[in-house]
């Protein structure tokens, strides 16, 4: 039988590993589920740098990233750097700054007494410790985590030491004087998997854990959907994963993870682009779509024009 669990004070080693969790958790909300699959076209099912022109405003641009460390992703090409030159503002999904980790950190554990083994049983909770072991996170910390937050934990490529193409974006705009601000908070994001009942996320883990095999080759093929600039290619991959889960929870995370937080960016992004030159950028599975950036900016009224 399993004891009460006492939450763990975040030492020095937590404190670190928490930077790979920060790395995880915003890398789990751009492919962790699939984009819109109704396409509005071709017009925007290729390209990740866009320009969005507003009457009377400079215009700004909208990039779409790919939350991974992998040099290839995080250096700029050509276009994408000048833009972000020339933009007075940059805006990302979430502000990367020590609070938000910190927010992140306390929000992946349980902290009503409860412990991992004693909602999932112990079959999931054993492989979970092993699973969540061979990328060198230790029992005491995986014993105390939420469902959805060891699940997305296992979903996370292997750390090469470097920075996330988000977080080098932040430090860039810091470094040169930029306006940073966020789409949406830590805790807004968080709540995502919060509201999650515990039956979705007990099917999550299991079935994250049921396909651990699979992720190497689906951020691979992401990755390289990604370096195309192939909008179309990247939904078709987190497409083709969705089936092979419970089409409810599917469609439930679709909804919530992608659609919903579209229309929300959407809104929030209309005062900055009728200021005009900025720097958007947000995870490129939130772009395409019948629902997607791309679409809903075009129908408020934005000329919506590919760069690169």
């Amino acid at each position: 039988m399993s004891t009460a669990y006492r939450k763990p004070s975040m030492n020095v080693k937590q404190s670190c590993y928490s930077h790979s969790l920060l790395r995880w958790f915003f890398l789990t909300l751009a492919w962790v589920v699939a984009a819109s699959g109704v396409y509005a076209g071709d017009r925007f099912d290729a390209g990740l740098l866009w320009k969005i022109e507003s009457a009377g405003a400079v215009p700004s641009y909208l990039f779409g990233t790919m939350h991974s460390d992998d040099p290839r992703v995080v250096k700029l090409p050509p276009a994408v750097q000048q833009a972000f030159d020339r933009a007075g503002s940059v805006t990302l999904e979430v502000e990367l700054d020590a609070q938000a980790l910190v927010s992140l950190s306390s929000a992946l554990l349980l902290d009503n007494g409860s412990n991992l083994e004693s909602l999932v049983g112990d079959d999931l909770y054993r492989r979970s410790v092993q699973a969540l072991g061979a990328q060198g996170v230790p029992d005491v910390l995986v014993a105390g985590m939420k469902p959805w937050a060891v699940a997305v934990t296992l979903m996370t490529p292997p750390n090469q030491g470097g920075e996330v193409l988000d977080q080098f974006l932040y430090r860039q705009a810091k470094n040169s004087g930029k306006k940073v601000s966020g789409l949406e908070t830590v805790a807004e994001q968080l709540a995502l998997f919060d509201e999650l009942s515990l039956d979705v996320q007990i099917a999550l883990l299991k079935d994250t854990l049921d396909n651990l095999s699979d992720i190497p080759r689906m951020l691979a093929d992401l990755q390289a959907a990604y370096l195309d600039r192939d909008l179309k290619r990247l939904v078709a991959i987190n497409e083709s994963a969705m089936q092979e889960s419970d089409p409810e929870m599917a469609r439930d995370f679709n909804r919530k993870v992608i659609i919903d937080r579209n229309h929300r960016m959407a809104e929030r992004m209309k005062s900055r682009l009728d200021a005009g030159n900025q720097f958007i950028a947000v995870g490129a599975l939130h772009l395409p779509g019948s629902e997607g950036l791309l679409t809903l900016l075009s129908g408020q009224g934005y000329r919506v024009t590919r760069v690169y």
